[in-house]
């Protein structure tokens, strides 16, 4: 007979009785700086080589983001300090989650003996590894589990004889993500087009037995005619325009005009747009952002930024110039977009393009994602573009700049993942798609239907 035993949204399946000692691998620690305090009436290991780790990342420069993280989880296990002492054999004791916290050395004993074995990274990997095999010696009573988001590193423990999982307290399968909107096959076509065309006997949720999320999109399709709807605070279906007056925007499609319907809403502060490429989510993002700026607008500025990971993983500290200089080849999709949005005549003359003004007056500004920490942004649009890299812990950080009057709109592709611990169902995008789907600030939209061109479509489709 066999139970499930659940730490978070960790999973693993066991003998009855017999309780687990989790390990953590620093990957996990720079992953979730805060994953200590998701593990609760159970037992975790922290290898003495994780926290060597973290001091060795928290000064990184090339990695501020990484750098941050390794800070901030070297905090938090400095917090277990106030349990008691760490070099107990028995473990701190946290009454708040109901676990016991242990420091692991080496399985051969003295851990500081054991580090100065160690040379480089690959070897701190093996002793992190070998730390869980004397975890699992010491603690045979209990099911030892290594906790690492590094493959190799759990097809190395596998091949020790050591149970290895992905962390995924976080994950969330995209199959089963949230897609902000319902299809409607079987209803009344007359009351529906009725309500449709002169907005009488509105339609309620409740009345048609939906049970709707905030701001969830609802298509009517029966195959000869459709219609698109979205919930609204109220619990009534609200008509989604056709067209969106005084923005000079025509969506191509229903996708996008859900999109547009949630992009151009002064209510909705947080919206995410999830698909593949060439679906115009940055276009559709940066026309509607250029639509509700100005004096009489809800925006004052427009902030862009992305992560600054390449498939190359060139840093922008390698490339020559001025921080503004560094990011435009990282931009460099924006400015793409600007073009067609704000046309140049190609006689101009001096080579200037129309809308490089809106930089150089402040109205459009490029930010790096790690200079984003610490600020608090008032009356402004976010566009945080390609976010499926990054984590979960990233997309809290920027979303909790936002102050008063400010909008975070974040897309990306999840299939698209350049970041080597992250993939479709653990990154940011997925994760806070899935957390927020149930507030009324928040919206999103699930872009599949390609339009930069049939080879663009064709190659996200099929490669």
């Amino acid at each position: 007979m066999t139970v499930h035993f659940s730490v978070g949204h960790i999973g693993i399946t066991m003998p009855e009785k017999q309780s687990s000692i989790f390990v953590l691998d620093t990957s996990v620690l720079i992953h979730d700086p805060e994953c200590l305090q998701g593990f609760h009436n159970t037992h975790v290991a922290i290898p003495i080589f994780c926290i060597m780790e973290l001091d060795d990342l928290k000064d990184n420069r090339k990695k501020f983001e990484v750098a941050a993280c390794a800070r901030l989880a070297s905090r938090k296990i400095s917090e277990l300090r106030a349990l008691g002492p760490l070099h107990d054999p028995a473990g701190v004791f946290d009454p708040d989650t109901g676990t016991t916290y242990y420091i692991a050395a080496s399985k051969n004993g003295n851990g500081v003996e054991a580090l100065k074995a160690t040379g480089s990274t690959r070897h701190m990997d093996l002793m992190i590894l070998e730390a869980a095999l004397g975890v699992q010696n010491h603690h045979s009573d209990k099911n030892t589990v290594l906790i690492t988001k590094d493959v190799n590193l759990r097809i190395l423990a596998d091949a020790e004889g050591l149970v290895a999982e992905d962390y995924d307290r976080d994950k969330v399968p995209l199959s089963e993500l949230y897609k902000g909107v319902t299809l409607v096959e079987d209803f009344d076509a007359e009351r529906v087009a009725k309500v449709y065309y002169d907005n009488s006997d509105p339609l309620t949720a409740e009345s048609l037995g939906l049970d709707l999320m905030p701001n969830e999109f609802v298509v009517f399709d029966n195959g000869e005619v459709r219609h698109l709807f979205r919930n609204a605070e109220d619990n009534c279906l609200r008509i989604v325009p056709k067209g969106f007056k005084n923005t000079g925007i025509v969506p191509r499609n229903f996708e996008q005009r859900m999109a547009l319907d949630l992009l151009l809403d002064p209510e909705i502060q947080l919206v995410t747009m999830v698909g593949k490429a060439g679906t115009g989510k940055t276009f559709l993002a940066l026309a509607s952002a250029l639509a509700q700026m100005g004096p009489d607008a809800p925006y004052a500025s427009i902030l862009l930024s992305k992560p600054t990971l390449a498939m190359g993983h060139s840093d922008v500290g390698f490339l020559p110039g001025t921080l503004e200089e560094k990011m435009e080849p990282w931009m460099q999709s924006f400015f793409d977009n600007f073009d067609q949005l704000i046309a140049t005549d190609p006689k101009q003359r001096g080579g200037e393009k129309n809308w490089e003004y809106l930089l150089h007056m402040g109205a459009v500004k490029l930010q790096t994602i790690h200079t984003i920490r610490g600020r608090s942004i008032p009356n402004s649009l976010m566009f945080i573009d390609e976010a499926q890299n990054l984590t979960p812990h990233e997309i809290k950080t920027i979303i909790t700049r936002a102050a008063e009057g400010t909008k975070v709109i974040l897309s990306g592709d999840p299939y698209q993942c350049d970041s080597r611990f992250l993939d479709q169902h653990s990154n940011g995008l997925t994760y806070v798609t899935e957390r927020m789907k149930d507030q009324r600030r928040f919206g999103t939209v699930f872009i599949q239907s390609g339009v930069r061109s049939e080879l663009s479509d064709l190659a996200a489709t099929l490669l």
